[in-house]
């Protein structure tokens, strides 16, 4: 006797699914739905694009910064799934229009949320409506997902959710004692300053030597001169930020009583006048031959990406990759 159950794919195909959030998690996410044969799906997200959310969030690019994320995430995988159904709404979660009727609608709701408040109300709203809830989150390094079905398994607010972490702008720039706190920095700080606005403040905007002498803005540190090639530039920002910050940390003498005192590098310390491989000098052509596998470790000759990095090879790295952007940025 056939069973009356839907076959799984079936089930697929007619399902209706609510995305809350079209982040990091959110890109992901609507990528595997759309992969996966789902061929009704709306989201929610109230964010438009920045520039630090593009070392992550996939469907995004430059030309999208200050655009609807709900908006730019459908359209990016309607491009490769064009006969699905993505209705995007850039709008907060909380507002009235996405009451309970609203939720009863769909047959799972997935979260991908940054922030408790917002995943409390989305747990609420699923409880009334009593549709499943997938909650999916990050903290840190670590990754966790939940599944919530009422009368079956426990409420996302059953357990009591830890405050998320945060570091203060002041330990990660002054006194690091972690790797998450160095991640942070670079994430939050340094790539903020490369690729996003320049004239914002952050704890990089200290004044360098040469600035001072100049009278001229920190700013100056992270902006191209036209006079300028890649390698003078890339050598200027590491000399800034490893080595006179540091030196401006070390300043304080109170801060270094009780703790290992940092060392202040800077690029002529660590790297010869002429950046080359070990070899002879870069292969320029090899980094080119496939736009979308540019790799600033391949275009040094470092074959092994398991290989534990000296300083030396961290900075000829760092060098390396800031050409590579700029050559392929020309190219765009």
């Amino acid at each position: 006797m056939a069973s009356s159950r839907p076959h799984s794919s079936d089930a697929i195909k007619v399902a209706k699914v609510l995305m809350v959030g079209a982040g990091g998690i959110g890109c992901e996410l609507l990528k595997t739905l759309a992969l996966s044969g789902f061929r009704d799906i709306h989201i929610i997200d109230m964010d438009t694009i920045e520039v630090s959310n593009l070392n992550r969030q996939f469907l995004f690019r430059q030309s999208h910064v200050g655009q609807s994320k709900a908006k730019v995430a459908r359209d990016a995988v309607l491009k490769f799934r064009p006969h699905i159904n993505i209705k995007p709404y850039h709008a907060n979660v909380k507002d009235p229009e996405f009451n309970v009727d609203f939720f009863k609608q769909f047959n799972v709701v997935l979260n991908g949320l940054d922030n408790l408040d917002a995943r409390r109300h989305v747990n609420r709203l699923c409880l009334a409506a009593d549709v499943p809830l997938v909650e999916s989150g990050t903290t840190g390094f670590l990754g966790q997902v939940t599944v919530h079905v009422k009368g079956k398994t426990e409420c996302y607010e059953c357990q009591p959710k830890p405050a998320p972490k945060t570091y203060p702008v002041c330990t990660i720039t002054s006194t690091p004692s972690k790797f998450v706190h160095c991640i942070v920095w670079a994430k939050d700080l340094l790539f903020a300053k490369l690729f996003g606005d320049k004239n914002q403040d952050n704890d990089l905007n200290v004044r360098s030597s040469d600035a001072a002498s100049s009278s001229e803005n920190v700013e100056d540190v992270f902006v191209r001169r036209n006079d300028e090639d890649i390698e003078q530039y890339g050598r200027k920002i590491f000399d800034h930020v490893f080595g006179y910050n540091i030196e401006l940390a070390l300043s304080n003498e109170e801060t270094w009583k009780n703790r290992n005192r940092p060392k202040p590098i800077y690029s002529k310390d660590v790297l010869s006048d002429e950046l080359a491989q070990p070899n002879g000098n870069i292969d320029k052509s090899c980094a080119f031959d496939d736009e979308f596998s540019v790799s600033a470790m391949a275009s040094l000759g470092m074959k092994n990406p398991q290989d534990i990095w000296s300083l030396k090879e961290n900075s000829r790295i760092f060098l390396e990759a800031l050409r590579l952007f700029f050559t392929q940025r020309r190219k765009v």
